[in-house]
């Protein structure tokens, strides 16, 4: 009896129905109903997530990047695999991950096109990766993912570069040299390797690109001695005291000795650039004042290192202006041409991704400010072909 009650008290909780063979089933209605919470639909949650564009961004690190499986992310970042997979989706939907056929290395298209790059541009050395086509892109566009890739490898070829002896100069920048810092692996550390800004601080607060936290970060990577370049690295037209002084009054102050030292003697210079199209954020951040652009604009600068301003032919601005609106304090950029030609300098230009970082490379190549390149080869076909 107990039994009985048992049984029917299951049926009635499941909602089953008997056949005439005494067997039970669920009706066809609660079927239905199973079959459609098998799919739900999605939740406020998750749909909350699917239209973060940060989450879909950190997802899609940890997938392509990282290497995480789906499972992994999912556990890491409490939802569900089906979660992960929709935000997948979703940032290539966005454009946030692109993925390309590249060209095939194998048949030495890269490595001869690299030959000829390096001896038509008269480069000791060229890195180049697979790019993308600038077919599509607005005049002042930057690729993310060939820019990270040309990160990616500008940071192994410092790291097979350096030794524990030199002594490494670096600009600063958001994008190449941020992310130089960021793939960054070293195979060994280099205890007397000395690292250094090539420039002072532009602003009161510092930021990822800021040249002396580019420096300092990659010290520390190698364990290796840091020098922080602690001057303001753009000073007004003063007629009181000259900018040569100034430097030479710099050069005494024990403060700021060391970093001028060592970017004045560095064996290896690795530099990011900036292109004109980056002069908005400049004016908006403070750092320079639109009357200033202007007054560079008119000379048509293509190229920006440290604020050393070069036009199509390689003339540095700075020195036809006299005088110039302003005067900067740190390592004279236009100096690297006699650091290659007399001191066998080893400097490394790191830029690409973008069309118009063309004719910034070409012109800086023409100031004879670098004789190694990593770029990408759609950069590198155009610095052939167009001029």
């Amino acid at each position: 009896m107990c039994l009985a009650l048992y049984a029917c008290a299951s049926v009635k909780h499941t909602g089953c129905v008997r056949d005439r063979g005494g067997a039970w089933h669920l009706p066809l209605e609660r079927k239905w109903d199973d079959m459609r919470s098998e799919n739900p639909p999605v939740s406020t949650s998750e749909a909350r997530l699917i239209s973060d564009e940060q989450f879909l961004r950190k997802i899609a690190y940890m997938y392509y990047e990282d290497g995480h499986s789906q499972e992994t992310i999912a556990e890491m970042e409490y939802c569900s695999r089906q979660t992960v997979s929709k935000a997948l989706q979703k940032a290539k939907e966005r454009g946030i991950v692109r993925i390309s056929i590249v060209p095939d290395v194998r048949t030495g298209y890269l490595r001869n096109l690299s030959r000829e790059v390096r001896r038509k541009l008269n480069l000791e050395d060229l890195v180049l990766v697979p790019g993308r086509s600038f077919e599509t892109a607005r005049a002042d566009e930057t690729l993310d993912e060939v820019v990270a890739e040309i990160g990616n490898a500008a940071a192994d070829y410092l790291d097979q570069l350096l030794t524990d002896t030199d002594t490494l100069a670096v600009s600063g920048g958001k994008l190449f040299m941020r992310n130089v810092v960021r793939y960054l692996k070293p195979a060994r550390p280099l205890p007397h390797l000395h690292v250094v800004s090539t420039i002072g601080f532009v602003e009161a607060r510092t930021s990822p690109g800021d040249a002396n936290l580019v420096a300092y970060d990659i010290a520390r990577a190698y364990g290796a001695s840091h020098a922080w370049f602690c001057i303001p690295a753009l000073m007004p037209p003063t007629p009181d005291v000259s900018p040569k002084a100034l430097m030479a009054l710099n050069a005494r102050l024990s403060i700021t000795r060391e970093a001028i030292e060592l970017s004045e003697n560095a064996t290896v210079y690795m530099m990011g650039l900036w292109t004109p199209h980056s002069n908005d954020e400049i004016v908006m951040r403070g750092i320079l004042t639109r009357e200033q652009i202007e007054a560079m604009e008119a000379y048509h600068p293509v190229v920006d290192i440290n604020h050393w301003v070069f036009d199509a032919q390689g003339r540095c601005i700075n020195e036809l202006m006299q005088p110039p609106p302003y005067y900067l304090t740190g390592f004279a950029i236009p100096r690297l041409k006699e650091k290659i030609s007399k001191e066998d300098a080893r400097v490394i230009l790191v830029a690409g991704g973008g069309p118009a970082y063309v004719p910034a490379i070409r012109a800086a190549l023409k100031a004879g400010l670098a004789n190694i390149l990593v770029t990408d080869h759609i950069t590198a076909q155009l610095l052939l072909t167009e001029e």
